[in-house]
């Protein structure tokens, strides 16, 4: 969190991946969002898994957080968004759904203030001497995995190879086939914690994009907090591995600030050597080194979508999306933990205005070898229908979500770049 963010932001940051009691954390938050006033009405929105074990955190962030910004003629039973299912995903047009309903004052007047909580959980065992078994917790007296939904995945249950599980497809591709292996060859104590941080970590980056792709038409604050729930005997505790503060105006991001732990399973260390547990994550040495030149294709940019290119909606598309690249290029820790989620935001807002002129550009990118198996040089040459591009996108997504921070970086600034072959200015 950069050092112009408020005071209470910058302490909540401080907090990344280390384990405190739910309340604690809380309390922080709450804190936080004080520090964005004024404003003239206040949303908060919960998504985390079905799990009854998670209770808890449910009546703790009515109690402690959301009873706090609502204004006192909300009735409790309206205060909270709840996104809850399988794993606590965040499924597609929610964020902008809840943005609808919590807008009212701020159409005439004022800003608003949305507060999003996005919990991961993983249980623990206490054993005798003072041993945990993380990923487990005793479910009314017998031993159970925790988060239940997570240890499915990483032991694909038999079933769904005959039976189509949504939630299993869907955290499937959140996760991709790098991480999917890397967890699932984790033998260490701690392979259910990272499973549960890189979820949080994940699903946080797919608020971030709905957000982006459908941005707050009225002046609006978001504070996203990222968190996995630790559900042990006695009260819970929490383990922040993210925070997001965003300011909207005009419909579109004015700042874009925060921190996150890494999504790679390998790069997260554990340290249970206290009570508490603390989880970090570096970034490579070169993320800030001179990059090589753009791996762009030299296939022929079909004229149909160099064309479209040209409409005044592209052009403003792109336009506004530079001004984003320019507003985190001004902070050094912003386009590591923005650049994926802004990318995927971009591509999919393109691929609503001008699916054609999004396949093509994706196909200048297909040197790179996370996109080179889609053969789409091929694809784009046959122009392909807008519904069918549509498709071919959409079923892209999971590839984008692959992209390590860096070729993220370097992918999201060569489309934006003003010379740009086919997005570029004339």
């Amino acid at each position: 969190m950069q050092t112009h963010a408020p005071f209470a932001l910058r302490e909540l940051a401080t907090r990344l991946g280390r384990e405190d009691s739910l309340s604690s954390i809380h309390a922080a938050l709450l804190r936080a969002t004080h520090a964005l006033q004024p404003v003239v009405e206040s949303g908060a929105v919960l998504a985390a898994c079905s799990d009854e074990f998670n209770g808890e955190l449910r009546a703790a962030f009515e109690r402690d957080v959301a009873r706090q910004l609502s204004a006192p003629h909300v009735p409790s039973t309206r205060r909270v968004f709840s996104v809850s299912n399988l794993g606590g995903r965040i499924e597609p047009g929610a964020i902008a759904l809840a943005n609808l309903h919590f807008t009212s004052r701020s159409k005439l007047a004022g800003e608003k203030l949305l507060l999003l909580e996005i919990a991961g959980h993983v249980g623990r065992r206490e054993l005798s001497g003072g041993r945990s078994l993380w990923g487990e917790l005793d479910r009314f007296g017998t031993p159970s995995p925790c988060c239940g939904a997570l240890r499915l995945l990483l032991d694909t249950p038999e079933s769904a190879g005959a039976v189509r599980f949504p939630w299993f497809d869907q955290l499937t591709a959140f996760f991709g086939p790098e991480r999917l292996a890397a967890l699932r060859a984790d033998v260490s104590p701690h392979a259910m914690v990272r499973a549960a941080v890189v979820h949080a970590v994940l699903q946080s980056e797919t608020a971030l994009v709905d957000l982006l792709r459908e941005p707050p038409s009225t002046p609006t604050h978001i504070l996203l907090l990222a968190l996995v729930v630790v559900n042990r005997r006695g009260t819970d505790n929490a383990i922040p591995v993210g925070l997001h503060y965003l300011r909207f105006a005009g419909g579109e991001a004015q700042s874009m600030e925060g921190t996150a732990l890494r999504s790679t399973p390998g790069e997260l260390a554990i340290d249970d050597s206290r009570s508490l547990l603390a989880v970090s994550s570096g970034f490579a040495k070169d993320d800030d080194a001179e990059r090589p030149a753009a791996l762009l294709s030299r296939s022929a940019v079909p004229a149909g979508a160099r064309g479209r290119a040209c409409l005044p909606a592209v052009r403003a598309l792109v336009a506004r999306h530079r001004r984003h690249l320019a507003l985190l290029g001004r902070q050094p820790q912003a386009l590591r933990v923005y650049a994926r989620p802004t990318l995927r935001a971009f591509l999919q807002e393109l691929s609503v205005v001008a699916p054609e002129v999004a396949l093509a550009a994706l196909t200048l990118e297909s040197g790179r070898e996370l996109l080179r198996a889609a053969r789409l040089d091929q694809l784009a040459q046959h122009e392909p229908s807008s519904a069918e591009t549509q498709r071919v996108l959409r079923e892209l997504e999971p590839r984008l979500q692959q992209l390590g921070q860096r070729e993220a970086r370097e992918v999201l600034e060569t489309l934006l770049a003003e010379r740009h072959p086919l997005l570029g200015e004339d």
